[in-house]
């Protein structure tokens, strides 16, 4: 068989993103350059290993399905060789699929690869978002190597790495009556209008913080996206319950809001990186977790979280 580790790493990427022009766009290359690694390959083994659709992008044929299984282990078998080769060093290059839970992706990982990207430049990260279910299913379906997670019913077959535990905190309006305190008990804001950030385990989440004190909160507006969740708040809509803040002040298009600590200890969530207990850590991924472990020591992660207050 006459064909390339990388044409095999483009063809994969083809089949794991099921679009030619995603795996371009991983690989920093043309299109054209994927299409023609499928060809040359489809012609050496005289077979389709996929079906084109022009509106779908492409689709694993029976006999592609084989074929990449294949694929996928002989590229995993390389890393590990490579990864015992002394003399290689520092040096790592190649791509990395992260997953992040949605609410905390665009505030805990950017400084994240930040780290990683002044040691391995040259890294590529593709990154997806999603609920904890969304990330922890595709986890297991490997179709991704790490996630940015919490720990809350986190599967068996996982490993979880933490990084910082986050208390609940609330957010209000600036202007609202109870923006001055210095603060709160969900007693206080149960009547309030709540503002739920309605994802899955998320919403069993927070509708536990009241139950476990025999509250009922008022739940008159709900959304998947945090953004969305802390916009209304700025704009007086009512109150938000999160675990996770920005390192900066935000701007919203409609008021402003405050971050109040709550004045009692709640369950708190630790969040870290999760991956699959049976896969052998590539030196990508190995210097993601890197990246984590330096800031957990620096102490980076407190500047995410607002403590409770003891009352």
């Amino acid at each position: 068989m006459r064909y390339t580790l990388k044409q095999l790493r483009y063809v994969e990427a083809a089949a794991r993103l099921r679009s030619i022009t995603a795996a371009a766009s991983e690989h920093n290359i043309s299109p054209s350059s994927i299409a023609a690694a499928i060809d040359a390959i489809e012609a050496e083994v005289a077979r389709p290993i996929f079906s084109r659709h022009p509106s779908k992008g492409v689709m694993a044929t029976r006999f592609g399905r084989d074929f990449l299984k294949n694929v996928q282990e002989l590229l995993q078998s390389h890393v590990q060789f490579e990864n015992t080769l002394p003399g290689i060093g520092d040096k790592i290059e190649g791509s990395i699929r992260m997953g992040c839970f949605t609410p905390i992706a665009p505030i805990i990982l950017p400084l994240i690869l930040k780290i990683v990207a002044e040691a391995h430049p040259t890294l590529s990260v593709q990154i997806t978002e999603g609920d904890a279910e969304y990330i922890e299913e595709l986890l297991g379906r490997e179709q991704i190597d790490l996630a940015l997670t919490y720990s809350v019913d986190v599967a068996d077959r996982f490993h979880f790495k933490g990084l910082f535990h986050a208390p609940p905190h609330i957010t209000l309006s600036a202007d609202h009556p109870l923006a001055a305190r210095a603060s709160l008990t969900l007693e206080e804001l149960a009547d309030e209008p709540l503002i739920l950030l309605n994802l899955d385990r998320t919403r069993t989440y927070m509708m536990g913080l009241f139950e476990k004190r025999g509250l009922t909160p008022n739940v008159l507006y709900s959304s998947r996206s945090s953004e969305m969740v802390r916009s209304l708040v700025a704009a007086g809509f009512g109150y938000g319950i999160f675990n996770v803040k920005p390192r900066t002040k935000q701007t919203y298009t409609m008021g402003d809001l405050v971050r109040i600590p709550l004045s009692s200890h709640h369950v708190e969530p630790e969040f870290g990186i999760i991956h699959h207990d049976k896969a052998r850590l590539t030196r990508l991924s190995q210097a993601v977790i890197d990246a984590c472990d330096h800031l957990k020591t620096e102490g980076a992660f407190r500047e995410f979280v607002v403590q409770p207050v003891d009352g």
